[in-house]
């Protein structure tokens, strides 16, 4: 009895895991939270703010009077949340409870974070660490980043830290008791290739002259063109999480701790939102004509990636492997006439600069055709 006990607990968590797995691929949208604070001063919160996505610009919401936020947004999807400029009256907390110790006149500047893909999986923690004038102003002149005439930019500025593993899976408090939270030694690549990085000194200050992280963590680059850009950070020691930076004119983009370069444990893999931000829209087979069948494979595309397509089906499959750029893709692969199999399946794996992929398997139906007509020979 209580072996068969043991076996019926077994199927009941093998089915809750399988259903989980279920209602994750079938959600619609999922939730982006986190919280809104002063770069540089993490005891003041910021309340009362704009908080939209790049990609969706009906989708917004405004951060509480702790400066948290919560965004609702498509499932599989890119998504580019970004904090809009804003002034007011904030309030400064104390560390261990949060009780109010003051408050601070304070305008802040736009920031954008680094562009998720939703996966079934809310993410947590998309903080925004979003600089006063003085320290915004301050960063653009030691980094000599051109500017408009509105202060922003004239092209776009990444920024991101290597971050500790102590920083990730804990709330706001956990993240500011371990603050600072740098892991020095790591060096940052960029596919596309850009000038730079900088990498800040353990004075929280941009400088040249280092090669790799210090203990702040740091990392900058300005002047970055637009488009994409996918940072790979390592280590001889420790491993990273790559991020994709969506650059436009005027962006500044913090992709901070917990996400951006955070460290991976031992065998780690990063996070789902983190990588290929890329999905299908549609793979299927459908006729043209009466005697023809083509597979149809729709990509949405955010940033340069690998793509491996391949049409299985018994009696004759087709695939393709190619680079391909930001933008939606269509392609169309023949089915052989003698095909005779009623199902198939397309497999798309998608793959980003670092490494990182995720596979898409479709199970579809093949749509009957006709038999070609027999031509008749004329006797002689």
């Amino acid at each position: 009895m209580r072996r068969f006990t043991g076996v019926l607990t077994l199927i009941g968590v093998a089915l809750t895991m399988f259903a989980g797995a279920q209602a994750a691929q079938a959600a619609k949208t999922v939730k982006v939270s986190g919280k809104a604070f002063v770069f540089n001063h993490m005891d003041t919160y910021i309340s009362g703010a704009t908080i939209k996505v790049r990609e969706f610009p009906k989708i917004s919401t405004t951060t509480d009077a702790l400066g948290d936020y919560v965004l609702t947004v498509p499932n599989d999807a890119n998504v580019t949340p970004y904090i809009l400029s804003g002034e007011g009256l904030l309030t400064k907390h104390d560390k261990t409870d949060d009780s109010p110790t003051g408050t601070v006149q304070t305008h802040w500047n736009e920031i954008d974070l680094q562009t998720f893909h939703t996966r079934g999986q809310a993410i947590e923690n998309a903080n925004f660490q979003t600089p006063a004038d003085f320290e915004y102003n301050a960063l653009k002149g030691i980094l000599k980043v051109p500017a408009r005439e509105d202060g922003r930019p004239e092209q776009c500025a990444i920024v991101t830290t290597a971050s500790a593993r102590n920083v990730r899976g804990v709330d706001y408090h956990g993240y500011w008791v371990n603050t600072p939270h740098g892991v020095p030694g790591a060096t940052s690549v960029e596919y596309p290739a850009l000038d730079g990085p900088i990498y800040f000194n353990q004075f929280v200050i941009p400088d040249p002259t280092k090669t790799e992280t210090s203990e702040d963590g740091g990392i900058v680059w300005t002047n970055v063109p637009a488009g994409p850009v996918r940072i790979v950070t390592k280590s001889p020691t420790d491993r990273f999480a790559s991020f994709l930076a969506t650059c436009a004119p005027g962006r500044v983009i913090n992709a901070n701790p917990p996400w951006g370069a955070y460290q991976l444990s031992p065998g780690e893999k990063p996070l789902a939102a983190s990588n290929v931000a890329a999905s299908v829209i549609s793979a299927k087979i459908v006729k043209q004509g009466k005697q023809r069948r083509v597979a149809r494979v729709a990509l949405n595309i955010g940033e340069n990636i690998e793509a491996d397509v391949n049409v299985n089906v018994r009696g004759g499959g087709v695939g393709m492997l190619r680079q391909l750029k930001p933008r939606i893709r269509r392609f169309n692969f023949p089915i052989f006439r003698q095909v005779k199999a009623r199902k198939a399946t397309i497999v798309v794996k998608l793959k980003d600069a670092s490494g990182v992929s995720f596979r898409t398997v479709k199970k579809v139906n093949v749509p009957k055709i006709a038999k070609p007509k027999k031509k008749w020979k004329k006797r002689r």
